[in-house]
């Protein structure tokens, strides 16, 4: 098995575009109600065949609670992560799965850990296929020790690779059948790990992941859920044009500049005019001056109606002010990366068994443009053993009481081994 090469964590790293890839990847799933139908039914859209501790026993197995869980610590860099891990009453040793989170909950400003009910939903429910499941706290959440604060996407993909390769020590878990499960961010994370460990990630399950970068998906999701609350035409373009802008500001080469003067150009004067010259043409000014003319636009907007859908007043702007000035222009160097990050990387290298859920109606990224990602990627890869499963009337949040959803997990968890 591979170990993983612990580098120091960059708790803060690309603070400028993990800002809106912990709001708009996810973690304003809360914000949306999610449409539904009557009726679900499965459309399959491509098929391939081809240093730790162990603390107390929590809770025992019982007519009513047919599994065993137990509370675990493992290291992760600087830091002692706190888990769950989950047990059927059988005998083991046991294929197991780690629960990684997806991006930042706005309503408690963290990761999801070990008492998301979520989390413990799926956990309670893999195990009945023979699974061991763990849910973990990330840094600085729970009784978990470190700190909070935004992470690289190889950062996280790090954490994935450290709690999977703690289960891969233990003589009751099988090393060579331990995968990974995550929804919206995470997704990206546990491809990547799978793409970069393929020795020790066994499989992925991904739930409302995203086939494009970082970038388009931003860009979407501001259009996509304006569009959705039946915001006017010219009011959506004014969105999507600050969503373009907030990109480009954080990238050093941006790739919007034409669109976006054009589109400028023909809305006229505005708050997007002053917004664009310091994106493009910020003149001789420092990046924490930068820092701070933008968040002054940003704030004079916040309350515009078609500004809704960037978050800019409930989690963005907060962020921004949250930046040392010390470290703006860092940071700022390693967000570019982030955002052009293309799922193309990483999914044309994983070979392990995948299952990709969507909502065909998912209003954070584009269902059937990933879809169709997921499946030409994949067949890139050669991989051999991958579903993707698109579900008709359902958004982005997708949980066990969505119809069809625990059908085609439990369904392929049953024929993985």
């Amino acid at each position: 098995m591979g170990k993983l090469n612990q580098k120091s964590q960059l708790r803060s790293s690309a603070v400028l575009a993990i800002a809106m890839i912990a709001l708009l990847v996810g973690g304003v799933a809360g914000y949306l109600a999610a449409p539904t139908k009557p009726e679900h039914t499965v459309t399959v859209t491509t098929t391939a065949q081809a240093v730790t501790q162990t603390l107390t026993v929590t809770q025992t197995a019982t007519g009513s609670r047919p599994w065993i869980e137990e509370e675990v610590t493992f290291i992760f860099g600087p830091n002692e992560l706190y888990g769950v891990l989950t047990f059927p009453t059988t005998e083991g040793p046991y294929p197991a799965i780690v629960i990684v989170s997806g991006s930042v909950n706005p309503s408690t400003g963290a990761r999801d850990g070990v008492s998301a009910q979520y989390h413990i939903d799926h956990a309670r429910k893999m195990v009945l296929h023979g699974f061991a499941v763990l849910r973990y706290d990330p840094p600085g959440v729970g009784r978990s020790t470190g700190e909070r604060g935004f992470e690289s996407l190889d950062s996280r993909t790090e954490e994935a690779v450290a709690a999977l390769q703690y289960l891969q020590s233990r003589p009751d878990i099988r090393p060579d059948r331990v995968g990974l499960w995550s929804d919206s961010q995470g997704a990206w994370v546990i491809a990547m790990a799978a793409a970069a460990f393929p020795q020790d990630v066994a499989f992925i399950i991904s739930v409302s992941g995203s086939g494009v970068s970082v970038a388009e998906q931003q860009v979407y999701s501001i259009e996509a859920q304006s569009r959705a609350a039946g915001i006017s035409e010219e009011d959506i373009t004014k969105a999507v044009l600050f969503g373009r802008l907030l990109v480009d500001w954080q990238l050093n080469d941006p790739v919007y500049r034409e669109v976006n003067e054009a589109e400028a150009q023909a809305l006229g004067d505005g708050p997007w005019a002053s917004f664009m010259a310091l994106v493009y043409e910020p003149g001789e000014i420092t990046p924490a001056e930068g820092l701070q003319k933008g968040i002054e636009i940003l704030k004079s907007i916040q309350d515009e109606p078609w500004a809704k859908f960037l978050y800019l007043k409930q989690v963005y702007i907060p962020q921004l002010e949250s930046i040392p000035p010390e470290q703006v222009a860092a940071l700022k160097a390693i967000a570019g990366q982030t955002l052009l990050e293309d799922p193309k990387e990483y999914l044309t290298r994983v070979r392990s068994p995948v299952l990709a859920v969507f909502g065909e109606d998912d209003l954070l990224q584009p269902t059937e443009k990933s879809a169709a990602l997921y499946g030409q990627y994949l067949t890139e890869a050669g991989n051999e053993n991958f579903k993707i499963v698109v579900i008709p009337g359902v958004g982005h949040s997708i949980s066990l009481s969505t119809p069809a959803y625990w059908e085609a997990l439990s369904d392929w968890l049953d024929h993985l081994y």
